[in-house]
């Protein structure tokens, strides 16, 4: 079984040697990493050429700038694996053997057409790794889609990031399973899809992918308008998209709840913009309060509790003190 990892390269030089060593130095050989250099203006480039030269299994791609959705896609297409996981090249994967747990997981069970694991956020200034949450653990042997949306989303589990999965390859590139060019939050669309295609998955408690926090640059650092203007556009794709999806009702309803976890995360965010431009989101995000009735995953249920008690304003008003807690 051989596995592909591809991992878009831009603007990591402090970070890089770290992510492509912890795939590199992984006990399990059977691999290809394909690095995407996406038009860095830094030493990445001459970095991958390096890594490239001094392992046979490490190929390099070098592009114009295109973004990360461009670089995965051109990653995606270029893999020979028959397994695909994507890696951002600021992170870097735990354990030398994690890859070596993974494959032993889809050799007993080769059914499932993707396998989620799990991360630990690090924080580099302390040097400290803090475990994401738990899967349920009847996820660990492959479910059928519905079934497997209902238990992670019954959990707030429903991890979208695709640095936390590992997924056939030809599955990917049967189902066009690509990431859209130029979206901000394109994990998103992207694993919905996923879900949507697969016939069975699982996921498993293994802490493998290490999610580097404090990063310049990363979202929870620069919200913008473009950043809540993308999330708009992705819950209201997925509202006119969610008929036709092939989910059963009980499937759509948790994907709904998903869509109200977002909704709060973009009220929350309204803060960072300016003044007049976020009364006018709020105004405009008024008429998708109905969404709060889909309380599935219970961090929404306590929105929708506050909703009920406070009302919307004053809900948005402690769901961005709420945000402020956590990204201190």
């Amino acid at each position: 079984m051989k596995v592909s990892f591809v991992i878009p390269v831009y603007k990591v030089e402090q970070y890089i040697d770290r992510c492509v060593r912890s795939i590199a130095n992984q006990t399990y050989r059977n691999i290809e990493i394909i690095l995407v250099d996406d038009g860095s203006p830094d030493a990445c480039p001459a970095l991958c050429d390096q890594y490239a030269s001094e392992d046979f299994r490490i190929k390099t791609i070098h592009k114009e700038n295109g973004g990360l959705s461009d670089a995965r896609n051109l990653g995606t297409k270029e893999a020979t694996g028959d397994y695909l996981i994507y890696v951002d090249s600021d992170d870097f994967w735990m354990h030398d053997d994690d890859l070596e747990k993974l494959v032993r997981i889809a050799s007993v069970h080769p059914t499932a057409d993707f396998i989620g694991f799990n991360c630990s956020y690090y924080y580099a200034n302390k040097n400290v790794f803090s475990p994401w949450k738990q899967y349920d653990l009847t996820l660990s042997i492959p479910k059928e889609k519905n079934v497997a949306i209902k238990l992670l989303t019954s959990t707030s589990s429903m991890v979208m990031s695709a640095w936390m999965k590992m997924i056939k390859r030809e599955f990917l590139i049967h189902n066009k399973l690509f990431f859209i060019k130029g979206q901000l939050s394109e994990d998103i669309p992207w694993f919905i899809n996923l879900l949507d295609c697969c016939h069975e998955c699982m996921f498993v408690n293994l802490n493998v992918y290490a999610y580097r926090q404090g990063v310049s640059g990363s979202i929870t650092h620069n919200i913008t308008l473009k950043n809540i203007d993308s999330l708009i556009n992705i819950v209201e794709t997925e509202l006119r998209r969610i008929d036709s999806r092939s989910f059963n009702e009980e499937a759509k309803n948790c994907i709904m709840s998903f869509l109200a976890y977002e909704y709060s995360i973009i009220l929350g965010y309204l803060q960072f913009l300016d003044k007049n431009v976020a009364t006018s989101k709020y105004e405009y995000l008024k008429q998708y309060k109905y969404l709060l009735k889909y309380t599935q995953d219970p961090k929404v249920k306590k929105v929708k509790l506050c909703y009920r008690l406070l009302g919307l304003r004053k809900t948005t008003y402690l769901l961005q003190w709420k945000m402020r807690k956590v990204m201190k």
